[in-house]
């Protein structure tokens, strides 16, 4: 009888031991702050990439890509600035510019899940950039994509590269 019972309760208690050995469930905190990724502080442009989207022997756009930093940041480079409340401001390098206004309105295309900025939303103004990274408040790095259109159609596309000032 002692044979049959110590083998049965080494058993169980293995049993139990091996089932309450769970990982614990770790919580995430709240999702980062999209918006507060962008406005938390003065954006400086560093670098800025030119990419020839017609290129015909091109695989990706990787391979026609041409770093014309010194065309854009020419001594003083272009700082934005983000607020809550939905406006921004661009203080104009010695460079040659890209932005057309200084100031006004702006906001994401998905507050949750932005991909795109909106400038100057419902307007005959209105200007779309794309988020090529997100923009957390820990992020360093601001990048931007803007596709110049000519004609209707895109010819040369831009990365615009911004870090914390």
């Amino acid at each position: 009888m002692k044979k049959t019972i110590i083998p049965v309760i080494s058993a169980l208690i293995l049993v139990f031991a091996i089932g309450s050995c769970k990982p614990e469930q770790k919580t995430l905190g709240p999702a980062p702050s999209q918006t507060e990724g962008l406005t938390k502080s003065t954006w400086v442009l560093y670098r800025v990439d030119q990419i020839d989207v017609n290129q015909m022997l091109a695989f990706v756009e990787s391979d026609t890509l041409l770093d014309v930093s010194d065309v854009y940041i020419d001594g003083t480079p272009v700082e934005a600035t983000f607020t809550e409340a939905g406006d921004y401001s661009l203080t104009a390098g010695a460079g040659a510019n890209l932005f057309p206004k200084t100031s006004g309105k702006w906001g994401f295309d998905n507050p949750t899940y932005p991909s795109k900025i909106v400038f100057e939303a419902g307007t005959a103004e209105e200007a779309t950039v794309s988020l090529l990274k997100p923009v957390r408040p820990q992020d360093a790095n601001l990048v931007l994509k803007f596709n110049k259109i000519c004609g209707g159609k895109r010819t040369v596309s831009y990365h615009l590269w911004f870090t914390r000032k």
